[in-house]
C-alpha cells in the first residue's frame, strides 16, 4: 500500500536526498511540513509539489516560450 504521510526518513529516500538534507530544507522552511506531537510529517503531494518547483526547463522549452 502507497502511503501519503511520510516521516523525515521516508520523504528524504522519496526526494532521493540525505535525512540532513532534508532537515535543512526544513530548518530554511524550503519545504512543507506538518508537525504532530513533536513529530515532522510530510503529505506526498507536498513533496511533489517541491520537486515541481526545482524543475528547470529543457532548452527546446525556454526557446519556444521565449520566441514570442
Amino acid at each position: 500500500m502507497d502511503k501519503d504521510i511520510l516521516i523525515i526518513n521516508e520523504a528524504a529516500a522519496f526526494l532521493r536526498v540525505s535525512a540532513t538534507t532534508l532537515r535543512r530544507y526544513i530548518a530554511s522552511r524550503q519545504i512543507t511540513f506538518y508537525k504532530l506531537q513533536g513529530k515532522i510529517l510530510f503529505r506526498k503531494a507536498d513533496l511533489e509539489k517541491f520537486l515541481d518547483s526545482k524543475r528547470v526547463e529543457s532548452f527546446e522549452e525556454f526557446r519556444n516560450k521565449n520566441i514570442l
